[in-house]
């Protein structure tokens, strides 16, 4: 019998700054939002927004932030991505995986072509977001796809894993095993945020999403690349899943700019929770596998200050799944489940 084609995993995210340094920071931003899937108008308008607004002024801003979070092996979403990384190989010898960043070091070319040097004859490229949105599992395909088109290797591509049974136990266990659930008068779902432009954009019909307050709630041939019913649908797998009587609310952070943002955004719900009297609320954020700026640093440090603020008592995030054991020998599964 023939010997089974050999096959290579890239894990891709969207990055990071190398250092937290104003020059590091500014050199991510700046390639990070000059992608035309991240700031989707007008090149000329794109180029005027990073190079003589943000580029110029956001570091210095944005640095204590960065400096905050920042550990001693470095940047945690790249150091829980490479100990992710590690774990899926022990748990399998004969996995073969590399992380592309589509924006930094490594890079997704880099992971590539560390993956052909290993021998490999077919690549999966797997976006680390469980729900699709284009402006981070397109934008990484998009990628990885240009550089694969010059290559003599197959490939086959993941977009999106939110509905995997293994992926919302692990959600699961991680709520119920957290003090910030257990601890908790109402759980929060927060999600990164999206333009509500990039959600109307994947509408096949031009007229079902974000047009009903309720179009989010069930399945339609309109919504099936929509990152805002990805996201409903998650929580309430999670919520049936976790059968409990605790309240619980989804919320979007993480605006940048000007343009109206899906919604509700985490700061009014905030203000609505405390005015309801709930004082201790549990944050799951599913849209971040490994913990960063946006679960460390904006949830943990900055909302829990606006919370205290406004009246409310503690802000505690219940951990992304990072390295949590079954997530690993699950994803692990996952992957090799591609190949078959």
């Amino acid at each position: 019998m023939p010997e089974s084609t050999k096959t290579g995993f890239l894990l891709m995210n969207i990055g990071t700054p190398s250092e937290p340094t104003i020059k590091g920071i500014r050199s991510y931003l700046t390639e990070f939002l000059s992608d035309p899937d991240v700031i989707d108008t007008n090149p000329v308008l794109r180029w005027i927004i990073v190079n003589l607004f943000v580029s110029p002024f956001r570091p210095k801003r944005v640095l204590p932030q960065y400096q905050s979070i920042w550990m001693e092996e470095g940047s945690p979403l790249l150091v829980y991505s490479n100990k992710f990384k590690d774990a899926l190989m022990q748990y399998d010898n004969d996995l073969s995986i590399e992380i592309g960043m589509r924006y930094g070091d490594p890079s997704i070319e880099q992971g590539i072509a560390n993956l052909l040097e290993s021998g490999v004859e077919e690549i999966v490229i797997c976006p680390m977001f469980p729900q699709y949105a284009q402006a981070t599992t397109g934008s990484c395909i998009s990628k990885a796809v240009e550089i694969l088109d010059g290559k003599d290797v197959p490939y086959q591509t993941i977009t999106e894993f939110f509905r995997e049974k293994f992926y919302i136990d692990c959600l699961v266990e991680t709520i119920q095993k957290s003090s910030a659930y257990t601890n908790s008068d109402m759980l929060l779902f927060s999600f990164h945020g999206l333009p509500e432009r990039q959600i109307k954009k994947l509408d096949t019909s031009g007229s079902y999403c974000l047009m009903d307050k309720d179009c989010c709630n069930s399945e339609s041939s309109f919504n099936q690349l929509c990152y805002r019913f990805h996201c409903v649908s998650t929580v309430n797998s999670i919520m049936e899943k976790l059968n409990t009587e605790k309240p619980f609310k989804i919320c979007f952070q993480s605006r940048f700019g000007m343009d109206k943002w899906i919604q509700p955004d985490i700061l009014d719900v905030l203000k609505q929770s405390v005015d309801e009297g709930i004082n201790n609320i549990g944050v799951v954020c599913p849209s971040f596998i490994a913990d960063c700026l946006e679960t460390l640093e904006e949830i943990s440090i900055r909302d829990q200050e606006y919370f205290t603020e406004i009246g409310g008592g503690q802000l505690s995030l219940v951990p992304s799944l990072n390295i949590y054991p079954n997530w690993v020998s699950g994803f692990a599964r996952f992957l090799i489940s591609q190949t078959n």
